[in-house]
This record gives structure tokens, C-alpha cells and sequence, in this order.
């Protein structure tokens, strides 16, 4: 199982991160866009916050986009971001991805040496 950036947090961390997740996500259920349903999350550590609905960008480009075949464009609009905010998101979680591979592939094997 792959690693997520919050996996390290206690408890009360992943906590928050659900949290802010279910507050996002049922504020663009209402017709909210993104950034007025990130307006309802309040985590008191500010650089937290900017993590985690970071991260809330990306779940819902993979839930939409990836899982369900959204074009991007179409995620865009819906969610009144910019294109090239979107794009950044999707190449970052790609990066999150490939960075996980890398760290699973040495945690599993004996570091690249030979048997």
C-alpha cells in the first residue's frame, strides 16, 4: 500500500484531513466552487490547511477526472479554477506517485543489490 503524505500524522491529523475532505467535498455539492467550499475548512495551523486542500484538489481531480473520465477542462470550469492550476495539481500528484513508487520499490527490496 502506497503511502500518502499524511500517513506520518497522528491520529488527530488524518482526522482533520478527512474533515476538511467531507467539508469540500459537500460544499461543491451544494454549487459551491472550490475555493468558496475551501473558505468553509478552518485548521488552525495555516500551512496545514494549505497542505490538505492541496491535496483536496487532487482527490477530486482523480475522483473526476481520472476515475470518472471528466475531461479536465470540464473539472475546471466546474470547479471555477484555472486551467493551469489544475494542470500543476495533476503533475504534482504524478510526482506524489512516482515518489511513492520509489520509496515502496527500496522499502521492499534489498537497495539494488544483487542476489
Amino acid at each position: 500500500m502506497t503511502e500518502k503524505w499524511f500517513d506520518d500524522m497522528p491520529d488527530e491529523g488524518e482526522k482533520i484531513y478527512m474533515e476538511a475532505l467531507a467539508i469540500v467535498k459537500a460544499g461543491l455539492a451544494k454549487g459551491l466552487d472550490f475555493e468558496s467550499a475551501c473558505a468553509l475548512v478552518n485548521i488552525k495551523d495555516k500551512a496545514l490547511q494549505d497542505t490538505v486542500l492541496d491535496d483536496v484538489l487532487k482527490v477530486i481531480i482523480a475522483e473526476e477526472h481520472f476515475a470518472n473520465n471528466v475531461p479536465l477542462e470540464q473539472v475546471s470550469r466546474r470547479l471555477n479554477l484555472p486551467i493551469e492550476r489544475m494542470e500543476r495539481a495533476r503533475k504534482e500528484m504524478f510526482e506524489d506517485i512516482e515518489e511513492s513508487a520509489v520509496d515502496s520499490f527500496y522499502k521492499n527490496t534489498d537497495h539494488g543489490t544483487e542476489h
